[in-house]
C-alpha cells in the first residue's frame, strides 16, 4: 500500500490516502495480534531471569527509539491528519545516525518481546518482520528519492539504515 502504484489505484489524494493507510494498518495489526491469540504456541526455548530481561530492555529501547525519532516529525502530519508544512528531508536529531528509526524500533520491540515471550507465534512474527523490512526500506527510498534526489542518496550513502555505526577512538 506504500507504493505509488498502490496509491494511484485509491484517487483520493495523498492526505486523505495516508489517513486511510494508517487506518487500515492498524487494523490489521489488531487483527494479525487476534489471531496471534487465538493460534496455540509452543515454547522455542524456556524463558529464563536473563531472556526475560533482555527483552524488556530492547523492547523499551525499541519504544525510547520510537519516541525519540516522533521528535522530528508532526504525529498529526505522520497520520494524515494535517496537511505537512515542512517539505526538508530530517537529518538531525536520531536521523543523523539512522535512516528509519521507526523501523528500528519496531525490530527491538520485537525481538525484545520474543526474548520475554519465546513462543512460536512471536517467532513467526519477528520472521515476519525481518522479511519486510528490506521491502518496506526499499519502496520507502525509492519514494524518498523521487522527492529528494542527490540529497537523499547523499545522506543514504552516509547514514546506516537500521543502526548507527559505532566509531571506536584510536
Amino acid at each position: 500500500m506504500a507504493t505509488e502504484k498502490a496509491k494511484s489505484i485509491v484517487p483520493i489524494g495523498p492526505q486523505l490516502y495516508r489517513l486511510f493507510y494508517n487506518a487500515v494498518s492498524l487494523i490489521l495489526f489488531f487483527i494479525l495480534l487476534f489471531l496471534g491469540a487465538l493460534i496455540p504456541s509452543y515454547l522455542v526455548f524456556a524463558p529464563s531471569g536473563i531472556s526475560n530481561y533482555s527483552g524488556l530492555m530492547l523492547a523499551a529501547t525499541g519504544l525510547f527509539v520510537i519516541k525519540r525519532a516522533f521528535r522530528n516529525y508532526n504525529f498529526k502530519s505522520f497520520m494524515g491528519l494535517k496537511k505537512n508544512l515542512s517539505d526538508d528531508l530530517k537529518k538531525d536529531g536520531l536521523q543523523s545516525s539512522i535512516r528509519h528509526p521507526l523501523y528500528t524500533g519496531t525490530l527491538l520491540i520485537v525481538i525484545g518481546y520474543f526474548l520475554f515471550n519465546p513462543q512460536f507465534t512471536s517467532l513467526t512474527i519477528l520472521l515476519a518482520l525481518t522479511v519486510y523490512l528490506p521491502l518496506g526500506i526499499f519502496w520507502e527510498e525509492k519514494k524518498l528519492i523521487k522527492i529528494y534526489g542527490e540529497e537523499y542518496l547523499k545522506y543514504r550513502q552516509e547514514v546506516p539504515a537500521l543502526f548507527p555505526k559505532f566509531k571506536l577512538n584510536k
